[in-house]
């Protein structure tokens, strides 16, 4: 970090969102390999390499990084706010961070602890994106309440869709 950031220091922040998801899909993929694997040898069974793991959650983590920043730039123009496809980019990339330590607490064998982890992380991430788009959205008039909310609601209904679906380890 620095005090006075050069150009360059600026662009880096830009690499951010591809490298969290490329985290997330690359440990999602280990941890649930090792965990299913564990699970196959405890119990004595053949165990076979799941590659649909990793394609859904490539669909999932790129998906959502690259739609829903397109999907509210278009509305905040549409309602003449200001804000930067780039910047949300970043910023939706950079919401996404929370669920990487959550991804590896989602070993533990208890099912409310992972409820609760996931649940406080989807909360953090909505948290950290409606705070950060409030003061764009603050200028699109009087519905900028109901934007911030669905923003706010639309990042954890993704963090309960992770819950279901990825972050659902057994051993």
């Amino acid at each position: 970090m620095t005090i006075l950031p050069s150009r360059q220091y600026l662009v880096s922040f830009r690499y951010g969102p591809f490298w969290i998801c490329t985290t997330l899909i690359f440990v999602a993929a280990a941890i649930g390999t090792f965990v299913t694997y564990l699970a196959h040898k405890i119990q004595n069974k053949e165990w076979d390499y799941d590659i649909n793991l990793v394609t859904w959650s490539a669909c999932v983590f790129y998906g959502y990084v690259l739609i829903v920043p397109l999907c509210l730039y278009v509305v905040l123009k549409y309602l003449s706010a200001p804000a930067s496809l780039v910047q949300l980019f970043c910023l939706y990339g950079y919401s996404l961070f929370v669920f990487i330590p959550t991804l590896c607490l989602s070993v533990v064998p208890i099912e409310i602890f992972r409820w609760v982890v996931v649940g406080v992380a989807g909360f953090m991430s909505a948290t950290f994106v409606a705070l950060n788009l409030r003061t764009h959205i603050v200028s699109a008039g009087e519905r900028w309440f109901l934007i911030v909310a669905g923003i706010f609601l639309l990042q954890l209904a993704l963090s309960l869709v992770l819950k279901l679906y990825l972050f659902n380890f057994t051993v």
